[in-house]
């Protein structure tokens, strides 16, 4: 037994205390690190609930009964539909290596047709002689190994999905008593952290509608486009360029570019040109006008930095990186800001 003393036994006491907090900490990081990313969605899922649920909250529903509604209301609007698009993507994915299964099992036929396309279209030797093959067998394979992966992950993609609303449940009625934690928690006064909370959800904010929500207005001009233009495997090309629309710098083109060229020079003139001239004037319209008037506040991430967050972020976590990428580096700049604004060299004064 340790005999207390005023001095000695009370460091002693508060180091045992905090190797023991270090301890716990590390242990229940590892109990909850596999759904850590399922975590931060869920407080992100919660903020752009948080509307929904004070509405109903104002007709006079109880807080669980509101919770569950807003979530209801969010599962049959977006979360469904979406659903369903992966469901039917893979499956038009599976469909489209069926239909072209005599050129994935014969290279040489594959390899020969794609040369005397680029050939009639480029008089560029070396391009129209080069082995696309390997590259076509890659990809299919990829799609191959991603529907495989697809299917045999829905019964946990289940489970994961009833943790995240029991998650979100809890934090849409009992946001005050959290608010209160990190209040009792984080070494910062009530002001501070309002002012760094403030601005990782205007941040989130205009990461959503710059980029999510005019990626999504934009894709939806597209589909219009590939429909009155005759594009086939409109699916497959809506979902890529989706995926396109939230790459800053890049964005759609590298979809309906290749498309266009592709019609054309497979006998479809008016559909290739109609496409790339639809794209030009329309569809790049959104992401010319349209993004920069949603991101034009002073404290929004620069387009490279959400560039590179997207890209680190789809390497680290997969596609659960496309949302958290840009956020980390957003939250990171914030971080970075305040302690410059607040804790400089020439602001020691701690305003």
């Amino acid at each position: 037994m340790f005999k207390r003393l005023s001095g000695e036994g009370f460091d002693f006491e508060k180091k045992f205390v905090m190797i023991v907090c270090v301890l716990l900490i590390i242990l229940s990081f590892y109990l909850v690190k596999d759904i850590l990313i399922l975590i931060v969605y869920s407080f992100i899922m919660a903020y752009f609930l948080k509307p929904f649920y004070n509405w109903f909250l104002k007709r006079h529903f109880s807080k669980g009964i509101s919770s569950i509604l807003a979530i209801t209301s969010s599962v049959i609007v977006v979360v469904i539909p979406f659903v369903l698009l992966a469901y039917f993507l893979v499956l038009n994915l599976i469909q489209l290596i069926i239909q072209y299964k005599e050129y994935i099992q014969n290279p040489e036929i594959l390899n020969a047709t794609i040369s005397k396309v680029i050939g009639d279209f480029v008089q560029f030797p070396l391009l129209s002689s080069a082995d696309f093959s390997g590259i076509i067998s890659s990809l299919v394979s990829f799609i191959i190994s991603f529907s495989k992966s697809f299917f045999s992950s829905i019964p946990i993609a289940i489970g994961y999905f009833f943790i995240l609303v029991f998650i979100v449940y809890y934090i849409l009625i009992h946001e005050n008593d959290i608010i209160k934690s990190i209040n009792e928690y984080v070494p910062l006064d009530i002001k501070r952290q309002k002012e760094i909370l403030d601005k990782i959800a205007k941040s989130l904010k205009v990461l959503f509608k710059g980029y999510f929500l005019t990626g999504a207005a934009q894709t939806f001009i597209a589909l219009i486009g590939y429909i009155i233009f005759g594009a086939d495997n409109i699916l497959i090309l809506t979902f890529l360029t989706l995926i396109a629309s939230l790459i800053p710098y890049v964005g759609t083109p590298i979809v309906w570019v290749p498309v266009g060229i592709y019609m054309f020079v497979t006998g479809n003139t008016f559909g290739g040109a109609g496409i790339i001239i639809y794209g030009a004037l329309i569809v790049s319209m959104v992401d010319n006008f349209i993004r920069p008037i949603l991101m034009s506040d002073k404290d929004t991430l620069h387009p490279a930095l959400v560039f590179i967050g997207f890209v680190g972020g789809m390497i680290v976590f997969g596609i659960a990186g496309i949302i958290l990428g840009p956020l980390i580096l957003s939250i990171t700049s914030i971080f970075f800001r305040f302690l410059n604004e607040h804790y400089s060299k020439n602001n020691t004064s701690l305003n």
